[in-house]
């Protein structure tokens, strides 16, 4: 096995206004499938703290309460002002399951998008987010996507998305989720594609299958086909993931999608006993077409809390321009922390 967990120490310093020394060390990481690197950087920790760790409440009640009059999400509106799927892509227009809607985004930005939502939920604090409802809107979008595949199979890769409250991206505080489906892989999963391609031709092995063979220090738990872990160079704060014993949404068990939601809410109870409110979150697809070796699976990562200034701290140049993440914890630590909340 040719996995490798590649980690650089540096040391910089700098000296503050009166002259004195200050040492800072940091990490620099490689993603041991693509190379990708990201920076920890331990001082940012307490620097941050203030913008990335205090929730408002007070203010975040206040927001529910006023984003309720009018939401387009909510009953009764919701049943008045949704859009409606054409006959060729959902014959039924709108897809109900229980509780939970599946309806066109009224501005799509790929060849087939919907929203996934239930009038039910508005605003949730992220230890609200049941096992429950989670299931329940997995099942609705992975149904979704199965019924528009079966009538188009040239939507070849699909991802179901999060983007929970305003620093996330979302434009409604009312909870929901969006799938997306292209005839083309989306840039990340392209490259995880095409990078555990690579490493299957030159090692005869599955990257995915070596990889969670070696990655203990960082592993959260392996709850039947599904493998939850801390990755070795993060993306975003507080990052985890999970990988799926599964190329492709078709290939998903029901109980498969039970423990997807089982611990999508372990990890958001960790974000709010941390004092997040905020995240965004992909759960990603090979090939519906043509399975292969590839491993589906999860990523999700706390964003800024909101709050009437909003401080954007994570989408600065380095990271949103540069591909560079910087992150002020160790994965080890993190991986550490979760393992609790499961």
């Amino acid at each position: 096995m040719a996995i490798e967990f590649k980690c650089e120490s540096i040391t910089v310093e700098v000296l503050d206004p009166t002259g004195k020394s200050l040492e800072y060390r940091l990490e620099r990481r490689f993603d041991p499938l693509t190379s990708r690197s990201s920076l920890i950087c331990h001082g940012l920790r307490e620097k941050w703290r203030t913008f990335y760790g205090y929730r408002d409440d007070q203010w975040l009640n206040e927001l529910s309460n006023q984003s309720k009059n009018g939401c387009p999400f909510c009953s009764p509106t919701i049943e008045q002002v949704i859009p409606k799927f054409p006959q060729n892509r959902v014959p039924e227009g709108v897809l109900r399951f229980a509780d939970v809607y599946v309806f066109p985004n009224l501005f799509p930005r790929t060849e087939f998008e919907a929203v996934v939502t239930s009038p039910k939920t508005h605003y949730l604090s992220l230890n609200q987010f049941t096992e429950e409802l989670l299931y329940n809107m997995l099942t609705a979008a992975l149904e979704c996507i199965r019924r528009v595949y079966s009538l188009d199979n040239a939507l070849d890769y699909a991802v179901v998305g999060t983007n929970y409250l305003p620093p996330a991206g979302a434009s409604l505080v009312h909870f929901h989720q969006q799938i997306a489906m292209q005839p083309v892989p989306f840039t990340r999963i392209r490259n995880l594609m095409e990078c555990s391609a690579r490493y299957a031709e030159a090692e005869n092995s599955n990257f995915w299958q070596d990889f969670m063979a070696t990655n203990d220090e960082r592993k959260i738990k392996q709850v039947g086909n599904i493998y939850w872990h801390v990755p070795f160079a993060p993306t975003g704060f507080c990052e985890v993931q999970a990988i799926v014993n599964a190329c492709n949404f078709l290939q998903f068990e029901a109980e498969d999608v039970k423990t997807l939601a089982v611990g999508l809410s372990n990890v958001l109870r960790y974000y709010h006993h941390r004092g997040f409110d905020s995240f965004n979150c992909i759960i990603y697809s090979g090939s519906l077409q043509k399975p292969d070796g590839f491993h589906a699976g999860l990523s999700i990562i706390a964003r800024p809390n909101a709050r009437p200034n909003y401080l954007s701290i994570d989408s600065w140049f380095m990271p949103f321009m540069l591909g560079e993440t910087v992150v002020p914890e160790r994965p080890e630590e993190l991986a550490w922390e979760i393992r609790a909340y499961f």
